[in-house]
């Protein structure tokens, strides 16, 4: 395997697509930067971003470490069987497992000789235990197990000491990352299903090419940063060997290794014909690839009271693969039958044509295995003596210790809750909010009056844009890798069309900038960019740019080194592992006349220096008018914004979850960012399974995810459909990574739950094909389950051709068969959104006046909780604005404790008891009416 490319803006232009819509995500670190740059372009660079890095780190949240509480008599007892097979992972907690994990590489010496800090490596391993989904094998149980196997088969071959430390460090990252973020199911399935991992990584070891790509992107993650010590040329190295390590798992592989074992094990004069050629002699990495194929198939080298345990975890997770094929009219793998294949013989047939030969050659290459292969032996007899009864009585009761109500036939009785936690995502002024504060309404107010009415104070733009900060703009232009083409007919439009513009009347109100969008797509690119978890933001009034900018000088340096000098890495998707190292400028797109006819061709031809120039004006003329209007008081009222709306608005939805709604079963979550599922993990893990879809989405940060409460879902029963809804509804016509998430799963009394969270597009047309795909996949997969569908619809109080209405949305999904929360005749009085844009964004069209906006702005209902009529009814549904369980109906929102503008909606959820009768009127209660 090779390591991943990097397209550097000083070695070549940038290319590959980038959304309009989105902002970019990167996901390489400074490691693999400087690995293309010699010595004096590093220094170079160093000292040109210095001021670039200072101004940015401000604007990173801090993520506070959590590591768990010891439990020593575990850790003492887990601590003397670490280099033995002896070792029962399945007997200890996650926390336990994360201590001893630790000890692992503490007791190699490997963060000591290599220079690694105990927090980076502490962080490290709670990320690896964080992004490992609820499979019944496949899980953090698992990393652990076949880490510390490694580590027992390296001590007992005695192959670790003729490893470097390097060699090293890279055996046991891979051991932890090797099944990263694993899906449980495998490639056929992969492949089978159309998934896009599939096409994404040709259909050749897909699971383990994804799970080398997540490793890397944890390790150079900023939180984490565990590869910052290491040189350019440790980097390149380290990364090949982890890449190859990993590769090595793929069973698809298997024949080769057994061809190579038994090469280098027989004897040259019994090979025949076949060895004209001698076997290269092993190195190091061939070692490596060894201890890592037998770990991970270990099960069988483990006592026969532990490796049973192992099979009934690995048989079910096989059968829940069988079982979703069979939902979505696959052809079913064989071993995945549950109806025609038995977990022992499984067992047996694995033992007998696949490991136990694979083993015996490994122990002729590795001689100190011979007695630990003979356990191999012992299994396989007392598999004999096994049926699958006795595994299930055996096992069955202990394998979920923690829920006693399994197989409860009483149904359950639900509290459901669904809330889209999006509001404020990059512009802190965007909306009108609900602030403490009297300087925030006198601020916002002074600027509306500014704007609205600037007569006499109304400036031309070239009194705050002078001709030296133009020459400058130009200069940048002309020296950036883009090689900008026109820029003599650039500045003749500025000189003639710009330069003398009255800055409110005829730059910030001119609607055929808005209809050119010259300003709203440069800005939705470069106004917030994550640079694998290091986040840029553009010196603006609309960021959550934090730094000084009491003045234009002020403000033009530290933007124009942002635009031209900042280094962001973003990953190729059109180049699977390919990343491009580009300024800010150069992410930029031009704009199509065909698109966006306002344009001419003329102005196409120049557009991005053009964008360059607006968005320059643009946020010239904002940072003049808040400096003007209020002085002392605008930059620290933004500071508070963005605390609430950016750096705290993860941990204050986490704590309003725990505050207020400790006692929901299911929490249906929209438009999250992709890093708050690990917050999520961390803050509500204890009490729910944090499930979201296996494609997440990172650069727009919009991605649905479920909260299923422990104590009511059976663990390792989850099967994400998601990716089947999606092509049932058109693919990627109506929705986008993360926009969806759909799992399969158990509940403790018996049943089968379909649990759908989504938040639909600005109009809400996608909403309706989503709920029909959600029809189909339950009458033609899942027959069985029970649909359960937390949304933000997207509705809207009157109906059109391009916007989805209220009534319109009931009408349709009632004769469907669903009814929904609020009830049998929804209407307005239950909206659950009421927000309104301020005069501090890019699009002045949509600005709504201060007395206007509690009844102009968007007062919609928005969000639903939806069910079949014949399952469930909706009682007692409520909304909450304020976090604390009330409504205040008078208020607009986000406010500073409360940083979303959808409000929360819970019910309860009971089965419906005369399957024909739908829910009556009275039967929702709600909050108002």
């Amino acid at each position: 395997s090779s390591s991943a490319g990097l397209r550097s803006p000083m070695r070549r232009k940038a290319d590959g697509a980038r959304s309009e819509e989105n902002n970019s995500e990167a996901f390489c670190g400074t490691e693999e930067l400087t690995s293309e740059f010699d010595e004096e372009e590093i220094e170079s660079m160093g000292r040109r971003n210095q001021e670039v890095v200072t101004m940015v780190s401000r604007q990173q949240a801090t993520v506070e470490i959590v590591w768990p509480a010891r439990n020593e008599a575990a850790f003492q007892r887990g601590k003397k069987v670490l280099k033995t097979l002896e070792c029962d992972a399945l007997s200890f907690t996650a926390d336990d497992l994360v201590h001893l994990t630790l000890e692992i590489f503490l007791e190699l010496g490997l963060p000591q000789r290599l220079n690694i800090p105990i927090e980076k490596m502490q962080r490290f391993i709670l990320g690896v235990r964080d992004r490992m989904l609820d499979n019944p094998y496949h899980n953090w149980t698992h990393i652990f197990d076949v880490t510390q196997t490694v580590y027992s088969l390296g001590v007992e071959n005695k192959v670790l000491p003729t490893l470097t430390d390097m060699e090293c460090f890279a055996l046991f990252v891979s051991a932890m990352c090797h099944d990263l973020e694993h899906p449980g199911v495998n490639n056929l399935f992969l492949i089978k299903s159309r998934s896009s991992l599939a096409t994404l990584y040709n259909e050749t070891s897909i699971l383990e090419k994804h799970h080398s790509f997540r490793a890397f992107e944890l390790m150079l993650h900023s939180n984490i940063d565990l590869l910052s010590g290491l040189s350019p040329e440790e980097y390149s190295g380290f990364r090949e060997m982890v890449m190859s390590i990993i590769l090595a798992t793929d069973m698809a592989r298997h024949a080769e290794y057994m061809r190579r074992l038994q090469a280098l094990t027989t004897p040259p004069d019994e090979q025949g014909e076949a060895a004209s050629d001698p076997p290269p002699e092993p190195d190091s990495l061939f070692y490596m690839e060894i201890l890592i194929k037998c770990a991970d198939t270990s099960n069988v080298l483990k006592p026969f009271d532990v490796a049973r345990k192992w099979a009934m975890r690995v048989t079910d997770e096989f059968f829940l693969q069988g079982d979703m094929e069979r939902a979505n009219g696959m052809d079913v793998t064989a071993t995945c039958d549950r109806t025609t294949q038995s977990r022992v013989a499984l067992q047996k047939g694995f033992i007998d044509k696949v490991i136990g030969p694979y083993y015996k050659q490994v122990a002729l290459f590795l001689p100190a295995m011979a007695t630990i292969v003979s356990q191999i032996e012992v299994n396989r007899a007392c598999w004999d003596r096994y049926n699958d009864n006795m595994l299930v009585e055996e096992l069955g009761n202990s394998y979920l210790p923690e829920l006693p109500g399994l197989l409860n036939q009483e149904p359950m009785n639900l509290r459901v809750v669904t809330w889209n936690i999006a509001a404020v995502n990059n512009n802190p002024f965007e909306y009108w909010i609900t602030h403490q504060s009297r300087e925030y309404a006198r601020l916002m107010h002074d600027v509306q009056v500014f704007i609205d009415n600037p007569e006499n104070k109304d400036f031309e733009v070239c009194s705050i844009i002078s001709e030296e900060m133009v020459a400058e703009l130009r200069a940048e232009l002309e020296a950036s890798a883009c090689d900008f083409a026109g820029l003599d007919e650039w500045e003749h439009r500025w000189n003639t069309e710009y330069k003398h513009r009255l800055a409110v009347k005829e730059f910030l109100k001119d609607k055929a900038i808005g209809s050119k969008r010259l300003i709203s797509m440069p800005d939705r690119i470069t106004n917030t960019i994550n640079s694998e978890g290091r986040i840029f933001m553009r010196p603006s009034v609309i960021s959550m740019f934090e730094a000084n900018m009491g003045s234009v000088d002020k403000w033009w340096k530290m933007w124009l080194d942002f635009m031209f000098h900042s280094e962001v890495h973003t990953l190729d998707r059109l180049c699977p592992g390919v990343y491009n190292c580009m300024a800010p400028v150069q992410m930029i797109q031009p704009i199509k006349n065909s698109k966006y006819p306002a344009i001419s061709v003329e102005e196409e031809a120049i557009s991005i220096p053009l964008q360059v120039l607006a968005l320059a004006i643009f946020d010239g003329v904002l940072v003049h008018i808040l400096n003007t209007v209020a002085p002392q008081t605008w930059q620290p009222i933004k500071q508070s914004l963005c605390q609430a709306f950016n750096q705290n608005k993860g941990q204050e939805v986490i704590s309003i979850l725990n505050r207020s709604y400790h006692d929901a079963d299911v929490i249906f979550i929209q438009e999250a960012a992709a890093g708050f599922v690990d917050s999520a993990k961390a803050g509500l893990g204890k009490h729910y399974m944090v499930l979201r879809p296996y494609l997440l989405d990172g650069y727009r940060n919009q991605n649905s995810i479920i909260l299923a409460r422990k104590s009511r879902f059976v663990e390792g029963s989850t099967i994400d459909v998601t990716e089947h809804v999606c092509r049932l509804a058109g693919g990627g016509k109506w929705t986008a990574p993360g926009d969806l998430c759909v799992m399969a799963m158990k509940g403790v009394d018996g049943s089968r739950y379909l649990l759908a969270s989504f938040h639909g597009d600005t109009n809400g047309l996608a909403t309706v094909p989503v709920l029909k795909a959600l029809d189909e996949a339950v009458n033609c997969s899942y027959k069985d389950h029970i649909l359960i569908f937390g949304l933000d619809a997207n509705t809207h109080k009157n109906h059109t051709p391009t916007t989805q209405g209220v009534q319109e949305f009931h009408t349709k999904f009632t004769k469907m068969g669903f009814s929904s929360c609020w009830g049998a005749s929804p209407t307005l009085k239950t909206w659950t959104t009421r927000n309104a844009r301020t005069y501090l964004q890019p699009q002045l069209q949509k600005a709504v006046g201060m007395a206007d906006a509690a009844r102009k702005g968007d007062v919609n209902l928005k969000d639903w909780i939806i069910v079949y009529t014949h399952q469930l009814i909706a009682k007692n549904s409520e909304r909450d604005n304020t976090g604390a369980r009330r409504f205040d109906e008078d208020m607009v929102f986000p406010t500073l404790t409360f940083p979303s503008d959808h409000a929360i909606v819970s019910t309860l959820l009971t089965r419906a008891h005369n399957p024909d009768e739908p829910p009556e009127d009275g039967q929702t209660l709600l909050p108002g009416q």
